[in-house]
């Protein structure tokens, strides 16, 4: 699977971490634990942030499915460009939802500022992750 706006691949983290290329990817702290998939085993949720060497930040999320203890990469989808992940919450329903909050602008705001704080919600459908729908609030530092 390909991670959102990283080069073609392997990208194997250490320590959350991996460089290659000029390009850095690292696991962002805002993780969410719970069925994603439709398994038994409980999943991942977790933001990344990828780094190409220019201004840009871009910000992703990656579903791990749980096989057999081991995180496999299971869906990914890009949030975009300087856009940090706020949290990220798993629905313990039948759902099988993340809802995630994170920072973000409008279509006609600077790409250097973050003027909303967007609530979506994300279903797997693999190798993507669907925004289901989302809502903004104004957003001041």
């Amino acid at each position: 699977m390909r991670l959102p706006d990283a080069p073609e691949g392997t990208v194997a983290f250490t320590d959350g971490r991996w460089e290659g290329d000029g390009v850095v990817i690292e696991l962002q702290p805002q993780c969410g634990i719970g069925d994603m998939t439709g398994d038994p085993a409980a999943d991942a949720v977790g933001a990344i942030k990828v780094t190409t060497g220019g201004t840009g930040k871009f910000y992703g999320l990656v579903t791990w499915r749980n096989d057999a203890g081991t995180p496999v990469p299971a869906a990914a989808v890009s949030l975009g460009d300087r856009t940090p992940v706020v949290s990220i919450n798993i629905s313990s329903g039948p759902e099988k939802q993340a809802t995630v909050v994170y920072l973000t602008r409008g279509d006609s705001d600077p790409t250097a500022v973050v003027t909303l704080r967007r609530t979506a919600v994300y279903q797997v459908t693999e190798p993507a992750m669907i925004e289901l729908h989302h809502s903004d609030a104004p957003y001041t530092p």
